[in-house]
C-alpha cells in the first residue's frame, strides 16, 4: 500500500498537471494504469482532485476494471448500473458509461442472469449509445443499452465496493468545495454594515455544512483504510446525503449569487446530484443497509471513525 505522504504528493502533482490539460492526460502521463492496477488507493486523491476541482475523467472506468482483476487500458470502457443501481435489475445491458466509451474498443459490462450477476465483454460498436445532457452535460455522461445477456461469473461486488469508495471520495470533496465558496461569500459580503458571516443564522448553516462534510470524510477514510462491503457502502450513502446536505444551505448562504452561470456553485451542485446517484444512491444504499439489519436481526460492526 502506498505510503500516506506518498498520496499526499501524488494529489499534489495531479492538481498541478490538471492546470496544464485534462486529468486522463495527466493520468496517463503518471502511469495510472499499471497504479491502479497493483494498488487501489491511489484512487483516491485522484477522486479528491476531481471533486475538488470539479472535474471529469473515465477513471472510473480503471477503478472498477482493476477491481475485477482485469487489466485496465484506455481501451476498456465500463457500463454502470442505471442511475441509483448499483447491480443490474435486467437481463440486458441498459447503464450509464463515461466519455471513455467514445474512443474505447471493448466495454465491461453486469448483466443479471436469474438471481447472479455475471459480468461480460463486448465491442463497443455493439452497444447502443445516446449522450445525457441533462443536469451535468460537463461530466460527458453517456446512456448505453444492448441485447447482451452473456457473461461470467466474476467480482462484481468487489467492483462495486471499489467504485462506492471511489465516488464516496469525489462527492466528498465536492461537498468541501462548497462549503469553501460559501464560506468566501458569508466573509465578503456586507449587510447592514458587516459580513453576513456573523450572522447567527448563517453562522449556523455553516456549521452545519462542517460537520455534514467531516462526518462523510470520517466514513471515506474508514472506506479506504478497511474496505469492507459495509464501509464502502456506508461512504457513499454518508457522501451523498452530506452533498445534498451542504449543497441545500451553501445554496441559502449564496442567495441570488448561488443562482448566477457566473458563479462556480452550480456546477459542483449538478455534479454531485449526478455522482449520488452512481453505483447506488444514498437513500437506497442507506434502505438496504436498514433492510439487511432486520433481516438478520444483528447490528453490524460500529465503524471505528
Amino acid at each position: 500500500m502506498i505510503a500516506a505522504d506518498e498520496l499526499k504528493l501524488f494529489e499534489a502533482s495531479l492538481r498541478q498537471a490538471v492546470e496544464r490539460g485534462s486529468l486522463d492526460a495527466a493520468l496517463d502521463d503518471v502511469g495510472w494504469f499499471d497504479a491502479i492496477a497493483s494498488d487501489p488507493t491511489i484512487a483516491a486523491p485522484v477522486f479528491a482532485v476531481q471533486g475538488e476541482l470539479n472535474i471529469a475523467s473515465s477513471a472510473i472506468d480503471d477503478v472498477v476494471v482493476a477491481a475485477l482483476g482485469l487489466p485496465p487500458s484506455a481501451a476498456t470502457a465500463v457500463v454502470m448500473p442505471a442511475f441509483g443501481l448499483h447491480t443490474p435489475n435486467t437481463e440486458s445491458v441498459h447503464g450509464i458509461g463515461t466519455r471513455r466509451l467514445a474512443t474505447a474498443t471493448d466495454a465491461i459490462f453486469a448483466v443479471r442472469i436469474g438471481r447472479d450477476v455475471m459480468v461480460g465483454r463486448a465491442p463497443v460498436a455493439s452497444l447502443t449509445q445516446q449522450p445525457i445532457a441533462g443536469i451535468d452535460p460537463a461530466g460527458g455522461w453517456v446512456e448505453v443499452t444492448a441485447e447482451l445477456t452473456e457473461g461470467e461469473a466474476m467480482p462484481w461486488r468487489v467492483a462495486v465496493k471499489a467504485a462506492q469508495r471511489a465516488i464516496a471520495t469525489e462527492l466528498t470533496a465536492a461537498a468541501r468545495t462548497m462549503l469553501q465558496l460559501a464560506r468566501e461569500h458569508a466573509v465578503e459580503r456586507i449587510q447592514f454594515g458587516r459580513p453576513i458571516a456573523s450572522f447567527q443564522a448563517v453562522r449556523h448553516k455553516l456549521a452545519e455544512c462542517l460537520l455534514a462534510v467531516e462526518a462523510a470524510q470520517a466514513t471515506v477514510d474508514v472506506a479506504w483504510s478497511e474496505p469492507s462491503e459495509f464501509a464502502s457502502a456506508m461512504a457513499k450513502a454518508v457522501a451523498g446525503r452530506s452533498a445534498k446536505t451542504v449543497a441545500k444551505h451553501a445554496q441559502q448562504v449564496l442567495a441570488g449569487m448561488g443562482f448566477t452561470a457566473e458563479h462556480p456553485f452550480h456546477h459542483y451542485l449538478k455534479r454531485t446530484m449526478v455522482l449520488d446517484q452512481l453505483f447506488g444512491s444514498g437513500a437506497a444504499i442507506s434502505e438496504e443497509l436498514g433492510a439487511a439489519v432486520l433481516r438478520n436481526r444483528r447490528l453490524p460492526t460500529i465503524l471505528p471513525l
